[in-house]
């Protein structure tokens, strides 16, 4: 069953926030994905169209469509949820799954799917694969120190992030790969890439969140924002504002700031629901969530 928030039960930012052009929450939907089990990680499609998502012991990938209402599963491989990524054109799917052997040892395997005719190849295999990351023309990885590339029959830009690589901020840049450390020795995550692809949006270990460029030089330093996702439009970077008490999460809302820091306000306010993890659309106004009880919402909002 779909559950809606009332106006009044989310953070609706008045007069002085639509004054300024801040985004004003429209609606906050349950996406109808089951009870069976608890769901997390979403993320849009590169159409804006589906939601993918997976299990909390990453066991699967799934997806919903906005468009049909529909769900089906991706694949049930071991681990799968933990690192895939779709390709420009949504039609192919790469992820890494993970095989531990009765005698603990671990092989990882790169799989590319077709999710059209659900045909597989498995691209790579070893002991230790990164996640894989599509660029506008190839699906890149690292298997040990070495980047291994596919070529795709795509065009377009050559700037991606493809993830962290010995707590530095991995970036593609036309064929080379090159790690970012903006602090110098600093330990980060949650890298991505603003829709401009000038920006880097990452969270430092000790630092927090802040805004470089993608030479790697600091333009803003944002504090403790956990999970930032960059607006559609790069207005905006989405984050999710949680507390614990150093064993689990006690509350946590969605909030949003500029990226230069100047302006900020909150989407959710929720008491009885713990939103984690945002994921902004790449092409909407809108954006996903998962709950610490398993749910994924939508949220739409409007400037």
């Amino acid at each position: 069953m779909k559950t809606f928030f009332s106006l009044a039960t989310i953070s609706i930012l008045l007069s002085a926030g639509v004054a300024s052009a801040q985004p004003l929450v429209l609606s906050v939907e349950e996406l109808p994905l089951g009870s069976e089990r608890a769901w997390q990680n979403p993320r849009f499609s590169p159409n804006g169209t589906s939601v993918f998502y997976t299990s909390p012991s990453f066991e699967g990938i799934w997806e919903y469509s906005l468009e049909s209402k529909s769900t089906r599963q991706i694949t049930s491989d071991p681990h799968s949820g933990y690192g895939y990524s779709i390709s420009p054109d949504g039609r192919t799917i790469a992820y890494r799954r993970t095989i531990i052997q009765p005698s603990r040892r671990r092989t990882q395997e790169i799989i590319v799917k077709d999710l059209r005719d659900h045909s597989a190849t498995v691209v790579d295999s070893g002991p230790n694969l990164s996640t894989p990351a599509f660029t506008d023309r190839r699906l890149s990885y690292t298997k040990g120190e070495q980047t291994r590339e596919l070529s795709l029959s795509l065009q377009g830009s050559e700037i991606e992030v493809l993830g962290i690589e010995n707590t530095k901020i991995a970036l593609l840049k036309g064929n080379t790969k090159v790690l970012l450390d903006p602090f110098g020795k600093g330990s980060y995550i949650w890298p991505s890439l603003s829709p401009d692809k000038t920006q880097i949006v990452a969270y430092e270990m000790e630092r927090g969140t802040f805004v470089a460029d993608i030479e790697g030089t600091v333009l803003a330093t944002l504090g403790r924002r956990n999970a930032p996702s960059w607006t559609f439009d790069g207005k905006w970077i989405v984050y999710m504002d949680d507390r614990d008490d150093g064993h689990q999460i006690l509350e946590s809302d969605i909030r949003y700031v500029s990226a230069d820091g100047t302006k900020s306000g909150r989407l959710t306010e929720t008491a009885d629901v713990i939103e984690l993890n945002p994921q902004c659309s790449p092409t909407d106004p809108k954006i996903v969530y998962h709950t610490l009880d398993g749910r994924i919402f939508l949220l739409t909002y409007s400037e």
